[in-house]
């Protein structure tokens, strides 16, 4: 956001989203990291306790899906309650670059952020403990939310970093929350932008969205939490 004024009627739109999107912040991002860890211990996540079968990543899809969005919109209907605006990305911006964004969010974002945040911060967190490093690299991954689109994004990419955090930690690989990462900005970007013409489709849109993806993360969180309890006392 500080780089595209800069730019504005010196070079090509496309241009100045990469730079300001991809090349400047991750630059800067990893580089100003690299320069304050590079002499802190780092420790790999033991990973022995969880597969990464399509199945667990499914149980964590909805996890993260059903508990993340529900956070989003009650933060952006109390925003409009109190007077103020909602910020982040409109549905036209996306769509009058779609193959931007869906290169941009689907591929892009995945791989160097949990590569930042999963990789390269958490390693070096979990001196605190596994609970302690899990909730500050989330904490970390969802400030800069704040700045570029809103609390709505902070506290919505906060409850994510926890769920790819301790995905990253149980299983000992970066690839689960890589996938997650992307399934996590398909389902809560581009598929609630697919048009919906007849009103039962709206219905069940709500309905996936509000109540059942919600109820069913609560209950496979409530057996992960449980599994996780008996494993640790076997």
């Amino acid at each position: 956001m500080f780089v595209d004024p800069l730019l504005e009627g010196t070079a090509p739109q496309l241009l100045r989203m990469a730079l300001a999107s991809m090349v400047v912040p991750y630059t800067i991002g990893l580089g100003a990291f690299y320069l304050i860890v590079r002499s802190m211990e780092k420790s790999a996540p033991s990973g022995d306790t969880m597969d990464i079968a399509p199945s667990a990543i499914g149980r964590y899809f909805v996890i993260q899906s059903g508990l993340s969005f529900p956070v989003i919109v009650i933060t952006n209907i109390a925003t409009m309650m109190l007077g103020g605006q909602v910020t982040g990305l409109s549905s036209g911006e996306i769509l009058g670059n779609l193959p931007f964004y869906i290169f941009l969010l689907v591929m892009f974002n995945p791989l160097f952020e949990e590569f930042l945040f999963r990789k390269l911060i958490l390693e070096r967190l979990t001196v605190l403990g596994t609970r302690s490093a899990i909730i500050c690299s989330a904490v970390l991954f969802a400030l800069p939310h704040a700045f570029s689109l809103g609390l709505a994004q902070m506290l919505y990419t906060f409850v994510l970093g926890l769920v790819w955090g301790y995905v990253t930690v149980k299983s000992g690989q970066l690839l689960p929350a890589i996938v997650l990462h992307s399934l996590s900005n398909i389902y809560g970007t581009f598929i609630p932008m697919i048009p919906r013409s007849l009103p039962i489709a709206n219905l069940a849109f709500m309905a996936v969205y509000a109540l059942i993806m919600p109820v069913a993360a609560i209950v496979l969180a409530v057996r992960e939490h449980k599994r996780a309890a008996l494993q640790s006392m076997t």
